[in-house]
C-alpha cells in the first residue's frame, strides 16, 4: 500500500492544531501578564478545560508545560484525573488546579489525594470533609479558596469570606495555597462592574492577609482580565481562550496583541455536481439555485460540531477563495455553491475555519462566541498536531 504523506493522514475532515501558534500566544500572554508586575514573575495557570477548548487536552497540556505554564486549570475532577494519568508518564510534577466546586464524595477525595490535584474550596462542609479524609490518609491537600465577588456562581460571598477563611485555617490537613475570584464582564475595557469586583477582591483578601493567612497565590484575571484589568495585586493569571488565539470579545479589543488561532478546521471537496436553475439543496429545501451552477459536497456536519444554525449563513475557503455554504447543514455534510467559472475539483482542500476565516467570523453569524465554535468540535474529528 502506498504511504499517505498528506497532513490529513487519510482523514477527510480534521482539525489541524498549530503548536507554534500556541507557543507564540503563550509568550504574548506571559508578556501581558507581567505588565503590572515589577518582578516580572507572574505565574500562569493555563486553562485546558473542555478538552483544551476543543484542541485536545493532553497534547496541549504537555506543550503548555513545555512553554512554561506553572499550573494547568481544569473544570472538573474527572478532567484533572485524566490529565494527571497522562502527565504522570512524562511530567509527573506538573501542577493541576481543578477550578470546579468540590463535592461531598469520598471517591472524589481519594482521587484528589492519589493524583495530587489542587482543588477549589467553595464551602465549609466539603472542606471539612476533605480535611477529615486527608487526615485519615496522613496527607496534606493544597487548596485554593474561591471568592464570589459578583459572578454569583460558586464561591464564598465577600461578606462571609473572612469568617470562612478563619474556619479553613483550623483545618490542619488543608494547605491554603491560593485565593481567587472570577470576572463576569472582563471583556469590556473599563467596565465599572469589573472594577467593583477587583476592588472587592483586593479589600477582602487584604483584610484576610493582614489578620489570618497570607496566600502564596492570588488570582482573578481570566483572558479578558489580562487584557483589560491587569493589576499588580495578583501574582497569577488564568488565560483560557487567549491561548487558543481568540479574544473574549473581538469587537471590544483596544489593541490587537497578535494572537493567532491555533485550530484550523479542514475538510475536502468530495463531489462537484452541476445543477440547473430552480433546484433545491438539502433537507427542507431551504435553498434553491437561482442560476445554472455547481454544488460542492463537503464531508462535515453537525455530527462534527459544525453548527446547524449556520444553515445558509456561513462560507468556506476553497483554493484561497470564499464560497457560500448553501442548504441545511446535515449531520455529515455541508454543500457550497462554487459557480461555473472557478476550477473546483474533488479532493480540493476546504478550510472551514482558521486564520483565514475564523471561529469569530462563524460565531458572529449565529450570535454566539468563538468558545462555542471551537469547543463543539466533536471527537469524530481527528486532531493533527503540526
Amino acid at each position: 500500500m502506498k504511504k499517505n504523506n498528506s497532513p490529513s493522514n487519510g482523514y477527510d475532515t480534521y482539525a489541524e492544531i498549530n503548536l507554534r501558534n500556541l507557543k507564540d500566544n503563550f509568550n504574548i500572554i506571559r508578556k501581558a501578564s507581567n505588565l503590572k508586575n515589577k518582578s516580572k514573575n507572574t505565574k500562569i495557570c493555563a486553562v485546558v478545560k473542555a478538552n483544551a477548548y476543543g484542541h485536545g487536552m493532553t497534547r496541549i497540556a504537555e506543550e503548555l508545560i513545555d512553554c512554561g505554564a506553572d499550573y494547568l486549570g481544569t473544570a472538573f475532577l474527572t478532567e484533572s484525573v485524566d490529565l494527571r494519568e497522562y502527565l504522570s508518564l512524562k511530567m509527573k510534577n506538573a501542577k493541576i488546579l481543578c477550578l470546579g466546586a468540590l463535592t461531598l464524595d469520598t471517591e472524589h477525595f481519594k482521587d484528589v489525594i492519589e493524583n495530587a490535584i489542587e482543588v477549589t474550596i467553595t464551602d465549609l462542609k466539603s472542606a471539612k470533609a476533605l480535611d477529615k479524609y486527608a487526615a485519615l490518609q496522613n496527607k496534606i491537600v493544597n487548596v485554593h479558596v474561591k471568592l464570589d465577588t459578583g459572578m454569583n456562581r460558586i464561591g464564598f460571598l465577600a461578606k462571609d469570606a473572612y469568617k470562612a477563611v478563619s474556619e479553613l485555617k483550623k483545618l490542619k490537613n488543608l494547605n491554603l495555597v491560593g485565593i481567587y475570584s472570577h470576572y463576569a464582564t472582563a471583556e469590556q475595557p473599563g467596565n465599572s462592574y469589573s472594577l467593583k469586583q477587583l476592588k472587592t477582591f483586593k479589600d477582602v483578601v487584604s483584610e484576610i492577609e493582614s489578620n489570618i493567612h497570607k496566600f502564596e497565590l492570588k488570582h482573578i484575571e481570566n483572558s479578558g482580565g489580562i487584557l483589560n484589568f491587569r493589576d499588580d495585586f495578583c501574582n497569577m493569571t488564568r488565560p483560557g481562550i487567549m491561548l487558543y488565539g481568540y479574544y473574549t470579545d473581538r469587537t471590544k479589543v483596544k489593541k490587537d496583541i497578535g494572537l493567532k488561532p491555533v485550530m484550523r478546521m479542514v475538510s475536502k471537496v468530495s463531489l462537484v455536481k452541476e445543477l440547473p436553475k430552480g433546484e433545491s439543496i438539502s433537507y427542507g429545501r431551504k435553498y434553491t439555485t437561482t442560476r445554472k451552477t455547481r454544488i460542492a459536497s463537503i464531508p462535515i456536519g453537525y455530527g462534527d460540531g459544525y453548527p446547524r444554525a449556520l444553515t445558509n449563513k456561513a462560507k468556506v475557503f476553497i483554493n484561497k477563495k470564499l464560497y457560500p455554504s448553501v442548504g441545511t447543514v446535515c449531520m455529515d455534510w455541508i454543500m457550497a455553491e462554487v459557480g461555473m467559472k472557478d476550477k473546483i475539483n474533488p479532493n480540493d482542500k476546504v478550510i472551514i475555519f482558521g486564520p483565514e476565516y475564523t471561529a469569530d467570523d462563524l460565531a458572529k453569524l449565529i450570535d454566539t462566541i468563538p468558545y462555542e465554535i471551537i469547543t463543539n468540535v466533536s471527537d469524530r474529528v481527528k486532531r493533527i498536531y503540526v
